[in-house]
């Protein structure tokens, strides 16, 4: 084939073939487009620094609107102009000395600045450059990809862990029956680890340097020895947001950019820890899969439906952690002052980057086809009574009976036993009446401990707190919420919106890391949660389930039955925190709604 341009069907790489459209986020940011474009900021930003110096009289400071037209060469960078510097890059062989041909080229066409050309690429090496162009292409790729795609799993994970917090599940250490469980915290679990992995990741520092051929200073101080070039040089690089190395070689040692590898990878091996316990619940039968339409399991046996995201996820994990494990090591390793094997290298980052993408939305695809299979969870429950062996031991160890782990052990060990092989074990044993009567009334179903609670611990951390809030302190906070939410953006008017009710209603407020109003619910007397609102920045963030979880533990205080009228496209999102609809679907304010109750009594 001759054909130059990209065709999914004849790309090398699955990340620009099978999985284009999957990985599409990151191809303008780390792509040999996005390099150059990073490159062209650099160098522009770099002019443009050198031309407010004082010191550095030969270049006049730039007029505000050549600097705002100096700058449109890299916020308005086409692919036209990728173009013209890989043509310059085919007569000089070097990639950076294209880009500076590029922009000496456009800044010279450029109001006063033809004579001044030479002060682009002043004092810099190429690493200068560089360093500085994967440091903001990391971050950007970091803020507007990554994140998001991170926020987005826990926040799935979330939702279907909140309404499994009290399901009760037999453990399953060593693969053996143990002390039960929960769903939902086992999942929360997860949850809690991820979150660690996101914020380590989020807040690792990028660094970068700008200080010539061997890290010196060298050719700044000769032109211009008057010059506080370092204090110059952190004020640069700390303006692109990046944190200034002081202490280089002819490059920025890449030790910033290892801590960020091993952060994903460490978010990576949590996630693939995920992947294959759900791989083996579903294996077992407690979770089952909603088929798709259309979609074969088998080509052979119809009847399947194959934990195929799980497993896709758990390959793009092991190719992404391959890359980053090699990045981490690789790159902060360089012969003397500088080699040229971490370049090559350095252009693999997006490759690993978008390994993870797959991996985490394909994790997200499997569990939006979950659905819980409650009777296969009761059965092996019913079927492990001798899990009881431990609370018995320990009652007994309480009593101050002698060797009580050895006797059970003696009476239990690698034994199956049912209801009627536990009771006749209690008659048998020397206890207080009263401890007899406790674990009497135990079953495997309820020896779960403070699982749910647990549970519910880690799912709350969202990066938002919710609180309940009296309407008088906080109506102008929990209205802003209410009206961009109801009155801006779907258009209910607002004394639809303002009903007269909020004074006698239980109020519960989400607000962000820095206190500002994100979310918002209320409890009515009748049991009836209403005005779930969160602002679109937070939604899919686990937010919406959070200001629930808040409003039915107020209705369990007063055992009431919960009920709301939920937006019918929100419909899925309550049922996948227990809520089930009943009833005939009904307008609302010109919205169709459903009225939907809690699965089980908010009090047990």
């Amino acid at each position: 084939m001759t054909d130059a341009h990209l065709n999914p069907l004849t790309a090398i790489s699955p990340l620009d073939g099978r999985y284009r459209r999957r990985a599409a986020a990151l191809a303008p940011i780390v792509s040999e487009f996005g390099l150059m474009r990073y490159r062209v900021r650099v160098e522009v930003e770099w002019f443009l620094h050198l031309a407010s110096l004082p010191d550095v009289a030969e270049l006049p400071p730039v007029a505000a609107p050549v600097a705002e037209r100096a700058r449109a060469i890299w916020r308005d960078f086409s692919v036209a102009d990728a173009e013209a510097i890989r043509a310059l890059e085919a007569e000089t062989n070097h990639d950076v000395k294209a880009v500076e041909y590029f922009v000496k080229s456009a800044v010279g066409k450029l109001e006063g600045l033809g004579r001044h050309v030479e002060f682009v690429h002043f004092g810099c090496t190429s690493e200068d450059v560089n360093n500085l162009a994967y440091g903001l292409m990391i971050a950007d790729a970091r803020t507007n990809v990554l994140l998001p795609a991170m926020r987005g799993l826990i926040a799935d994970l979330r939702r279907l862990a909140l309404p499994l917090a009290h399901v009760p599940m037999l453990a399953r250490t060593h693969g053996q029956a143990a002390s039960p469980t929960t769903v939902g915290k086992e999942l929360a679990n997860f949850v809690a680890r991820l979150e660690r992995q996101r914020a380590g990741f989020a807040g690792a520092d990028l660094l970068g340097k700008m200080n010539g051929a061997v890290g010196n200073y060298n050719a700044h101080t000769v032109a211009y020895p008057q010059v506080d070039w370092p204090r110059h040089c952190r004020a640069f690089v700390e303006s692109l947001g990046l944190r200034f190395n002081a202490h280089t070689t002819q490059i920025e040692p890449h030790d910033g950019l290892a801590e960020v590898c091993h952060w994903l990878t460490r978010f990576n091996q949590v996630v693939l820890d995920f992947d294959r316990d759900l791989w083996g619940y579903i294996a077992i039968g407690y979770f089952r899969q909603r088929a798709a339409p259309g979609e074969t399991g088998s080509s052979t046996m119809p009847h399947k439906v194959n934990p195929i995201d799980f497993e896709n996820s758990e390959g793009n994990i092991g190719v992404a952690n391959a890359l980053l494990a090699h990045l981490a090591d690789k790159l902060a390793v360089s012969r003397w002052q500088r080699d040229l094997s971490d370049s090559t290298a350095l252009r693999n980052v997006g490759t690993a980057f978008g390994h993870c993408l797959i991996a985490w939305t394909s994790a997200r695809r499997g569990l939006a086809k979950l659905e819980l299979a409650p009777a296969r969870l009761a059965e092996d429950l019913d079927a492990a009574w001798e899990v009881l062996a431990e609370p018995v031991q320990t009652v007994l160890r309480a009593s101050g009976a002698a060797k009580p782990y050895e006797r059970l052990k003696q009476l239990t060990r690698g034994r199956r036993m049912d209801e009627r092989v536990y009771r006749e074990l209690l008659a048998a044993l020397d206890l207080p009446e009263e401890a007899r009567r406790s674990l009497a009334a135990l079953r495997p179903s309820a020896y779960t401990g403070i699982a749910e609670a647990l549970a519910r611990s880690a799912l709350a951390e969202t990066g938002a707190t919710v609180r309940e809030v009296g309407w008088a302190d906080a109506a102008e906070a929990l209205s802003s919420v209410r009206m961009a939410v109801f009155v801006r953006e779907q258009g209910i008017g607002r004394e639809e919106e303002l009903d007269g009710e909020d004074a006698d209603c239980r109020h519960f407020l989400a607000e962000d890391e820095q206190g500002r109003p994100i979310g918002t619910a209320r409890l009515l007397a009748s049991g009836q949660i209403g005005r779930m609102a969160v602002l679109p920045a937070w939604r899919r963030h686990g937010v919406g389930a959070q200001l629930l979880a808040h409003a039915v533990a107020a209705a369990a205080e007063d055992d009431r039955a919960v009920f709301l009228h939920a937006q019918a496209d929100a419909v899925p999102f309550y049922e996948r925190c227990g809520f089930k609809a009943v009833g005939e679907p009904f307008e609302d304010a010109g919205i169709p709604h459903r009225n939907m109750v809690l699965h089980r009594p908010p009090s047990r």
